[in-house]
């Protein structure tokens, strides 16, 4: 059963402008502690930025909590699977909450295109 769907849109350019102005500090605000790892190696890092910004915000709607603890930006992580699907993985506080509401699983789908980057997220009973 259905729990909750989020989605979010953002334009890249808007994180593009942001990482501009705030520079690593933006990076260290938006990821989490396995994500800035990751973002330190890749080549396009607003588009970085942009994807797990748009993921975490399409998360945290799903879950009907908007971005506040134990849902923070630090405790929510986009991984891959080894088909390379978006995945979260979250820390244990936000595992234990999940559990709590009765959420036993978090889908996530990851778009971009035409400057722009997509995020739907489906949280589910169970």
């Amino acid at each position: 059963m259905i729990y909750g769907i989020g989605t979010d849109i953002l334009r890249i350019e808007r994180i593009e402008q942001l990482y501009d102005k705030y520079g690593q500090a933006l990076a260290e605000r938006l990821l989490s502690r396995i994500e800035l790892l990751e973002w330190r190696s890749v080549g396009n890092k607003a588009n970085f930025l942009a994807k797990r910004f748009a993921a975490k915000e399409a998360f945290a709607k799903a879950v009907h909590t908007g971005l506040r603890s134990p849902v923070t930006l630090h405790h929510i992580s986009i991984a891959h699977d080894k088909l390379g699907r978006p995945e979260f993985v979250v820390e244990p506080p936000l595992q234990e909450w999940l559990r709590q509401q009765g959420i036993g699983r978090v889908h996530l789908s990851l778009s971009d295109d035409n400057g722009a980057v997509v995020a739907f997220v489906v949280a589910e009973k169970g």
